[in-house]
């Protein structure tokens, strides 16, 4: 290195050393060892926490060469004790007690170069300097020499790690320590200025986020980067497709082009379109929507991009998103000023946001804050790109709250999709260069397998069933899948009920803590399964009472006490000679959590490792209280002096269910944690919670006794996320039961005005939660004039003489349903599934049944006069003694059905199909059969 240089550039810097420093790291190690052997330097500690009086204690002068020597160890030194931190509950004793005479000569041993000579790698990519792998090879024989970790391959997926923990452990020492290395700053050839404060900074973050895809998955010795599997994903493409009218199936205006995830956005950053800048990244919970954000932000630092990662559950956004980020960053503490707010205006900046549907848990409010937040993001980055691309967003979201906000995305390519390992239905995508004929999960296995000593050629065939494929084609609950396959507790061969497989893995983190030759999870130690169970769902509770992910210590005691569960946590406190806080932290850091790093008020912050493992356990909170207050209720009718009533069963459902309104994924939850329980307990809780709604649209819900309602519109909110929760889960009994119970409505119009609150005003076209949970429902005679039941569920509802005049039932689902006689006059049910449902009688006079699916119908009697039936599939239907005067049948597909009787007088059967119908004493008097399917001639004069 030349003795003088340039100084260093922000964008990238040069060789940035006055003159070269020397560093003899194979000298300090020895000499450690020798100071080891005299009772000194025997704690991780005493090194890597210590100043540079260590120097002093070694006898070393505080040349540049020893400062930075020092540096270095003590970066390695802390990157050592942080892996074994992160996988301690692997260890036969606690890291503070582990020896350190060996691991010092086992990297004086390995390290072969008498010097290094620092370059501008030493701030820049210090990974690369050639002590760094030596230090690994010897860490690694010190964990298997000394049987720290018995598994071989267990112990290399640790020491892999190492690198991206000793570049993180390098800048935290240089940044907490700076002072102590004012001799070592001095042979930088530039000065401490802002500049180099913010090129620093982004090293600093961009060596946090490398090594955040290197922290440890769960309790495993690998990492996110050592199985990582490459995802791929489709956007839709408009496209014009011509198709016969006869065809029942229209096909769609889009196809839907498949890519290569991380090529695509590459692509798109390299373009840096100013009015392209923005991409949103969906799909379904567990799909690898945040995994892939957090390996394409690691990837993008290690190219020395700018990329700023923000998971949204963590940023406080109100409406001002500078202000929001500023706040995130301040709080990171790795960057000096606001990426937003920039000095440097050529800066070049890439946001990852995280998680679109985390911004809000607050039932309806979530979609408004969400579309708040996208309509912010836009202003910037137009503000931002003004006058050249500066700024571009990647913001993740399931598909839910991305779909709603599609329409402000209409520009190619800006909504991906992730894809699953394994795409069963390859033709409906566009796919030129086959990718979705590899099967990911079997390369996903080999990694698996590779990262923990297990010879997996592929998926196993254990799990290879259909009935599977479902699960493992999807990134987290494969993984969870192949912790129970593990196990061997669960069958895989017979219909596997996800529940089953989270529970065997609650299973698996309890007895995790009294595993031989472990020392497990001291949180965990002398309590009970039950209680244990019990602890983590009020702490769930508690979450989906806040923001849905995170919650504090004090939030979880307040849960604990308001539930009756004040004495448990007591005992559960009182194990642990801490304090109570501590006591929980333990707890909630053994496996579903960790701390996120925020703040609410002035305590930390812990959230779910991952969102569905909180679904998990309030659903089955859900479930126990159905059960509690069932079992209550029955004790109360056979105990004069018990006085639990209705009232007070609604109250405790309010207190649980009323803060925070259910969705779609919760309710999957519930749904399968009832299939678990008995079907004659199931069909109980039924017949209860169908006397608590009779019971609510009498009385009311009793949100007078609740506590902590500030206000009467606060009760109002609370009340309708209560009264459809209680929807919900009755409706969940009867997809278990597959039962009708007979609710007696207080009056004809009761259910319409109850559905009306609960649905409120529709903001857009999205699927309501409360009209998925129609089914099985006792609706006959109900008023349901002109209610907006647009794609509701309606399966096996019985509707027998319901009155839906001009019902709004595009895209329902109606199989087997029974709507006898029920009055459909001018409804809309276009493309609504009614096979195998019952309309004997029905009055569907003018009704719109374009492209609905009657297959198996029965429509005997039915009025169909003037009803829109153009396309629709009646394939097998019974229209025996139907009156279908003047209706559009035009391209409807009548094969096999049976038309005895019924009049078709006037009707337009153009282009129909009547191919085997049934038409004896069908009236086809001025009836248009013009290219019409028939088996033999029918008389239209």
């Amino acid at each position: 290195m030349s003795e003088s240089a340039a100084g260093i550039s922000v964008s990238k810097p040069q060789n940035i050393w006055k003159r070269q420093v020397k560093v003899n790291l194979r000298s300090l190690f020895s000499t450690l060892g020798k100071a080891a052997l005299n009772g000194a330097f025997l704690q991780w500690d005493d090194l890597a926490e210590n100043g540079v009086e260590v120097l002093d204690a070694l006898g070393l002068s505080r040349t540049p060469g020893e400062l930075a020597g020092l540096l270095i160890s003590q970066s390695l030194m802390k990157a050592m004790k942080g892996l074994l931190k992160s996988n301690a509950d692997l260890l036969p004793q606690e890291v503070e007690k582990l020896s350190l005479k060996e691991l010092y000569r086992q990297i004086t041993d390995f390290l072969e170069e008498p010097e290094l000579i620092l370059d501008q790698d030493f701030f820049e990519h210090p990974e690369r300097l050639p002590i760094v792998a030596p230090v690994q090879a010897a860490f690694l024989r010190w964990l298997t020499t000394n049987n720290l970790i018995s598994n071989s391959q267990e112990a290399q997926s640790l020491s892999n790690r190492l690198p991206a923990y000793f570049v993180l452990a390098l800048h935290e020492q240089w940044k907490d320590k700076r002072d102590e290395y004012s001799l070592l700053l001095d042979e930088i050839d530039t000065p401490f200025n802002n500049a180099w404060k913010r090129e620093r900074g982004w090293l600093h973050y961009r060596a946090w986020l490398q090594k955040q895809i290197d922290e440890p998955i769960f309790w495993e010795t690998f990492s996110l980067k050592q199985i990582y599997v490459p995802l791929r994903g489709f956007y839709e493409e408009e496209e014009i497709k011509a198709t016969p009218d006869t065809d029942y199936h229209r096909e769609p205006s889009f196809k839907r082009i498949v890519i290569k995830l991380q090529e695509q956005l590459e692509t798109w950053l390299e373009a840096a379109k100013s009015d392209d800048a923005i991409r949103l990244l969906t799909s379904g919970p567990g799909s690898g929507k945040s995994s892939f954000c957090k390996v394409f932000a690691a990837q993008q630092a290690g190219l020395e991009k700018q990329v700023l990662y923000i998971p949204l559950h963590r940023l406080s956004f109100s409406t001002d998103l500078v202000t929001a980020v500023k706040t995130f960053v301040q709080h990171d503490g790795f960057l000096p000023e606001n990426p937003l707010e920039p000095s440097d205006q050529d800066l070049k900046l890439l946001i990852i946001f995280d998680g679109l549907d985390e911004l809000s848990m607050q039932g309806k409010l979530a979609q408004e804050v969400a579309q708040n937040f996208i309509n912010e993001v836009r202003d910037q980055v137009k503000s931002f790109n003004n006058n050249k691309t500066r700024l571009q967003v990647l913001i993740s979201g399931r598909d839910v709250v991305v779909q709603s906000n599609k329409n402000n995305f209409k520009k190619p390519q800006q909504i991906i999709t992730i894809l699953p390992y394994l795409v069963d239905k390859s033709d409906d995508f566009s796919d030129v260069d086959n990718l979705l004929k590899v099967d990911q999960r079997d390369q996903w296995w080999q990694q698996y397998g590779q990262a923990k000593g297990k010879n997996y050629a592929q998926l196993p065939p254990e799990l290879s069933g259909e009935n599977l494929q479902e699960i493992t084609a999807q990134p987290l609950l494969n993984y969870l899948i192949a912790l129970t396959f593990e196990r061997g507790e669960v069958q895989f061969s017979q219909e596997t009920n996800l529940n089953n497989i989270y529970e065997n893995l609650l299973k698996a983190v309890y007895e995790r803590g009294y595993e031989k030759n472990s020392r497990g999870h001291r949180a965990i130690e002398g309590i009970k399964k039950e209680d244990f169970v019990l602890i983590l769902m009020e702490i769930a509770l508690s979450c989906w009472h806040g923001n849905g992910r995170t919650t504090t210590v004090r939030e979880i005691e307040e849960h604990c006490e308001n539930n009756g569960l004040k004495n448990l946590l007591k005992n559960f406190q009182d194990s642990f000679q801490s304090d109570s806080q501590g006591s929980i932290t333990r707890l909630l850091t053994a496996f579903y959590f960790r701390e996120s790093g925020d703040l609410r008020g002035s305590e930390k912050t812990f959230e779910f490792t991952h969102k569905s493992f909180g679904e998990y356990l309030t659903a089955r909170r859900i479930v126990d209280r159905v059960k509690q207050i069932h079992k209550k209720l029955q004790d109360s009718e056979n105990d004069y002096d018990n006085d639990y009533d209705p009232r007070k069963a609604l109250i405790a459902w309010a207190t649980l269910c009323g803060p925070t309104a259910i969705d779609e994924y919760l309710f999957r939850f519930i749904v399968n944690q009832m299939q678990l329980q008995s079907p004659d307990e199931v069909k109980q809780w039924q017949k209860t919670l169908g006397h608590l709604i009779k019971y609510l649209l009498l009385k009311g819900m009793p949100m007078e006794d609740l506590k902590n309602c500030p206000n009467f519109q606060e009760e109002m909110r609370q009340a309708r996320n209560a009264e459809e929760a209680l929807l919900a889960v009755f409706n969940a009994c009867g997809r278990v039961t597959e039962e009708i119970f007979p609710i007696q409505w207080p009056s004809p119009e009761a259910f319409g005005n109850w559905l009306a609150r609960l649905q409120g005003q529709r903001i857009d076209f999205e699927p309501m939660f409360v009209l998925n949970c129609l089914s099985f429902l006792d609706l006959q005679n109900c008023l349901l004039i002109h209610r907006d039941l647009y794609r509701a569920n309606l399966e096996r509802a019985n509707l027998e003489r319901a009155n839906l005049y001009g019902a709004y039932l595009y895209m329902a689902y109606l199989e087997r349903a029974n709507l006898y006689g029920a009055n459909l006059y001018m409804a809309n049910l276009e493309w609504a599934n009614l096979e195998w449902a019952n309309l004997a009688r029905a009055n569907l006079k003018g009704a719109n049944l374009e492209w609905a699916n009657l297959k198996r119908a029965n429509l005997y009697e039915a009025n169909l006069y003037g009803a829109y039936l153009a396309g629709a599939y009646l394939e097998g239907a019974n229209l025996e003694r139907a009156n279908l005067y003047g209706a559009n049948l035009y391209g409807a597909n009548l094969e096999r059905a049976n038309l005895k009787g019924a009049n078709l007088e006037g009707a337009n059967l153009e282009r129909a199909n009547l191919e085997g119908a049934f038409l004896r004493g069908a009236n086809f008097k001025d009836a248009n059969v013009k290219g019409t399917i028939l088996d033999t001639e029918v008389k239209t004069e």
